[in-house]
């Protein structure tokens, strides 16, 4: 139904925005930040305190990722990317990575999923504080209505608990 529900809101969005001529634009960030907050859910993110700097805290999820043979797809720098014009988020990193044989059977059952995975860790320091968060990837599988995969969600959750508990200290 969710699905549903942002398709809708997207074709919406999109048949204004086609109705509108170039010599008199929309300004459609209400309409985008209506719907984004209407999807996204806090109760599905997982955040765990690091006893550890960030530095330390980083380069031990690294090493978590690299023993378990994930690919590290990319890092996107978001506090460097804040600097580059003139802000400060504080240290801030997005790490997306995964295991093409975990969630290639995910996105065989439901195609949609491709906008959730790969799999991503924030890295973030504020207020002195180090955190890493992650999406529940279970509650968000079965979000897209998929209701046959909990021992694979079940080993990729329990994988993630790991790799966070290993790079966190904790």
């Amino acid at each position: 139904m969710r699905t549903m529900l942002k398709l809708l809101s997207i074709s919406i969005l999109l048949t204004a925005c086609q109705q509108n001529s170039d010599s008199n634009p929309i300004d459609i960030s209400e309409t985008i930040s209506v719907t984004a907050s209407s999807s996204t859910s806090a109760a599905n993110i997982i955040t765990v305190v690091s006893a550890q700097p960030f530095a330390q805290t980083e380069a031990a999820l690294r090493a978590g990722f690299e023993t378990r043979g994930l690919k590290l797809f990319t890092v996107v720098d978001h506090g460097a990317g804040a600097k580059s014009v003139g802000e400060d988020i504080g240290s801030s990193k997005l790490f997306i990575f995964g295991n093409p044989k975990a969630g290639t059977p995910l996105m065989q059952s439901q195609p949609h999923l491709g906008l959730e995975l790969p799999m991503k860790i924030l890295l973030r320091e504020a207020g002195g504080q180090v955190t890493l968060s992650r999406a529940d990837i279970a509650a968000r599988v079965r979000s897209y209505g998929v209701t046959d995969q909990d021992a694979r969600l079940g080993k990729i959750s329990g994988t993630l608990d790991t790799i966070i508990a290993e790079a966190s200290g904790n």
